[in-house]
């Protein structure tokens, strides 16, 4: 009674992120958005986005012990947009294995591209959706910020893991 055995996760997930994946995504484009966000936004809306993504995700690869071959900055996927009036740029990364990997990233210049030119100085906001999972055993999702000062604010459940319902989590963070 008391020594059941557990039953078996519901999810197959890693027990430890991948390195690679957690870098680029946690570390490595935030990076490149809050070093230089003009650069970073007009690099994603041009040809020399895939170019750019593979360069970030050589030099994540020498900051990990084991970088995993069985990602590719191929399956990244860029999306740029508008968030009201904000260019953003939203990163479908590979497909997370584990708690802590990303479903997506959105990068959002905080400029106003309907009327006023961006300064040098101009801020962004970071989001991710994470990979979770509940009490029970079953997946979730995590909707999360990182901040200028490194916070990592998480906000709890995240909306589904699907570009859409990500990008108007996104926008109604950005309208709060």
């Amino acid at each position: 009674m008391f020594f059941k055995k557990k039953k078996e996760s519901p999810t197959d997930l890693l027990s430890e992120p991948r390195e690679q994946h957690y870098v680029f995504a946690h570390q490595g484009v935030r990076q490149a958005c809050v070093d230089n966000p003009l650069q970073f936004f007009s690099l994603m809306a041009s040809e020399e986005q895939k170019p750019y993504l593979a360069w970030m995700w050589d030099v994540c690869a020498k900051y990990v012990k084991n970088p995993s071959k069985e990602l590719s900055v191929d399956d990244v996927v860029v999306t740029t947009c508008r968030m009201g009036p904000y260019p953003a740029v939203i990163l479908r990364m590979p497909e997370p294995r584990a708690v802590a990997e990303v479903h997506y990233i959105a990068a959002v210049l905080m400029v106003n591209g309907e009327n006023e030119l961006p300064q040098e100085d101009v801020g962004i906001r970071y989001f991710t959706l994470e990979c979770g999972i509940n009490l029970d055993g079953t997946p979730r999702t995590v909707f999360c910020e990182w901040t200028d000062d490194d916070a990592h604010l998480n906000f709890g459940d995240g909306p589904q893991a699907d570009v859409d319902a990500f990008a108007h989590a996104v926008a109604g963070k950005l309208s709060a």
